[in-house]
């Protein structure tokens, strides 16, 4: 076997964009079925979604014409970015890139044989982009495929890229069929890795677009709408009247642009509106983009949306408080004006309902989440923050810290942490010191162990005394969950489906915590809410007699008369104030559900 292709082939840029599109539309119409065998790493059953997200980027961003190879992979490359979500999203992601950034070492990025070697040379960018890689995943068949392109014929005939193409799909296919035998949790579930099987999906409407009869007929989608902003509605030198630029790009919109401009007058100001063909794209500055975002789904489906905290980023270039900055992500419960007068940064994590992404805690609160659920056609499914908002992040607050934390949800329940931890890797040492902890913690519990390494930078501790701090409380602070059904915990894979199942038969009320390492575990149980309150209660006055309690706060999924004398009752226990009281975020809700109540506490600071 030879590993040389025909020199004198050349990529037409038409077909090769048809084939991305193709691709990208093949993975999206299998979301459905992606989500359901999606297993590893966690059965949260979003692999699906967060993929189809991650094409729909691709899709919106590629409308134009382009006149070359390598233009074409400069805008899916950075699509990519802005669209990846969750595990295999940013594997992917990090593919696409590499191949773009091979392409450019090479003097004709048009020709078949620089791109079957810039894929093959991409594999080694994503597999650096996993912490700890695992074969029989998306990763494995992203290596086997881009190999198998280099494995040609001896017969020069067969040497075409329609042959090469189909040769790779073959052989990719065999290896999403193998990852079955490749993971134990895959053999139980007698299911193919959902990340792998995605990529194959995407390959396979690849391959199919250039061996297809259909390729030169290709119509080009509606053409990309731009906004035009003045640049003076960024400049934050006056104090923001309102906090947040929202944008977002709506589909199926009917309404003039007028109309819809009427409908946002009442939300806020610096209101821009493009409609083109069926879509429209809307910037707007507002205090609540939670109600932006409600009143534009009434006219349309939301594909994408953005909300910039400008008055943060005022108060920061205003006046700075302290020289380290302190981020954390939306899972964090911690007060919205707690977080602004102390300038503390959150990465918001991404929710996704009946196709449509929102903002945690900006463009959707969990009272929205719980009216929206009623009504989805599907399970909601939630997401770590895209590669490009953290990146965004981290540029912004290089130019004006020494120092950054950040403190994440626990790694056991999100891929959060390693992934702010790969992309801080590359920034370290450059122009700051960054250092990501993962909390191991969750909710307000996380929300806590924020709140104290905020007191203790404003104490003035140094940034190394504060990491070992940080990561030495963590043993210190405990959660308790009083959850009135076991469903959305079930149904998003916190807790095990067979010992969920058997506790809701036996009208169980479950006492939800979490252990050393951040995994979700059932610390007792009830057969009422008042009985299960009355366990919590005894555990935080033991605590409390054993270590002595300093804080402790108290959060709810729309259960806010149940809060406040859940409180009452532990205040009479202990002696002690909770720090607050207040709601969970909706990625919380959506494993907690409604009604649920938890308290956090810390114990024994040892100060």
């Amino acid at each position: 076997m030879m590993e040389t292709v025909d020199t004198s082939q050349m990529l037409d840029a038409k077909e090769l964009l048809f084939a991305i599109q193709e691709g990208a539309k093949r993975l999206i119409n299998e979301k459905q079925q992606l989500n359901q065998m999606n297993v590893f790493p966690v059965p949260d059953g979003d692999t699906g979604s967060n993929l189809a997200s991650l094409m729909q980027t691709i899709l919106e961003e590629t409308e134009a014409d382009f006149s070359s190879v390598k233009s074409i992979f400069e805008k899916v490359a950075d699509a990519s970015l802005v669209g990846a979500r969750g595990n295999s999203g940013i594997i992917f992601a990090q593919y696409l890139n590499g191949i773009y950034n091979h392409l450019l070492t090479f003097e004709e990025p048009n020709s078949v044989q620089h791109f079957i070697k810039s894929a093959k040379a991409a594999t080694k960018e994503a597999y650096q982009a996993i912490e700890n890689p695992v074969e029989g995943t998306m990763i494995t068949v992203i290596r086997i495929w881009s190999e198998a392109l280099s494995l040609t014929s001896e017969n020069e005939n067969d040497n075409t890229l329609e042959n090469i193409l189909t040769n790779a799909l073959n052989k990719a296919k065999r290896a999403v069929e193998n990852t079955t035998r490749q993971l134990k949790i895959l053999q139980q579930n007698k299911v193919v890795d959902a990340g792998a099987k995605g990529f194959y999906l995407f390959i396979e409407g690849f391959t199919q677009a250039f061996i297809s009869n259909e390729k030169t007929t290709y119509v080009s989608l509606s053409e990309k709408m731009e906004l035009v902003i003045p640049t003076e509605i960024h400049q934050n030198s006056e104090k923001p009247v309102f906090r947040y630029c929202t944008e977002v790009l709506l589909d199926e919109v009917s309404l003039s642009k007028a109309e819809i401009q009427q409908g946002l007058v009442k939300l806020g100001d610096s209101i821009i509106v493009a409609v083109n063909r069926g879509k429209a794209r809307i910037h707007i500055h507002s205090n609540q983009p939670e109600d932006v975002l409600s009143y534009l789904r009434k006219i349309g489906t939301p594909l994408q949306q953005k909300a910039d905290d400008m008055l943060l980023q005022y108060e920061v270039n205003q006046k700075q408080k302290h020289p380290i900055a302190l981020v954390t992500d939306s899972i964090a419960d911690l007060p919205e004006e707690y977080l602004l007068s102390n300038q503390i940064h959150v990465i918001p994590m991404t929710l996704l309902i009946d196709s449509t992404s929102y903002i945690d805690k900006i463009t959707l609160k969990s009272n929205q989440f719980f009216e929206l659920i009623k009504s989805s056609q599907d399970k909601p499914t939630s997401s770590q923050p895209s590669i490009k908002t953290v990146e965004n992040l981290f540029s912004f607050l290089e130019t004006r810290y020494k120092e950054i934390l950040v403190i994440t949800v626990a790694d056991r329940l999100s891929g959060t942490y390693r992934s702010i931890k790969e992309i801080a890797k590359k920034r370290d040492g450059k122009q700051v010191r960054v250092e990501v902890i993962d909390s191991k913690q969750n909710s307000a519990a996380e929300g806590l162990l924020v709140m104290k390494a905020n007191e203790w930078i404003e104490a003035g501790l140094d940034f190394d005394a504060l990491v070992d701090k940080v990561k030495a409380l963590r043993k210190k602070i405990s959660i308790f969950v009083s959850v009135d059904t076991l469903e959305p915990m079930i149904n998003s894979g916190r807790i095990p489906q067979t010992l969920g199942r058997i506790a809701e038969r036996l009208s169980i009320k479950p006492i939800v915590s979490l252990d050393e390492a951040g995994n979700g575990k059932l610390k007792d149980f009830t057969f009422s809410l008042s009985g299960n309150e009355r366990k919590i209660i005894k555990k935080i006055a033991k605590i409390h007699q054993e270590e002595s309690i300093s804080k402790y706060v108290v959060v709810h999924g729309e259960a806010r008369d149940r809060a406040e004398k859940f409180a009452e009752l532990i205040k009479q226990s202990i002696g002690v104030d909770p720090t607050y009281i207040m709601d969970i975020s909706a990625v919380i809700a959506m494993s907690a559900g409604k009604g649920s109540v938890a308290v956090a506490l810390i114990s024994d600071e040892g100060e």
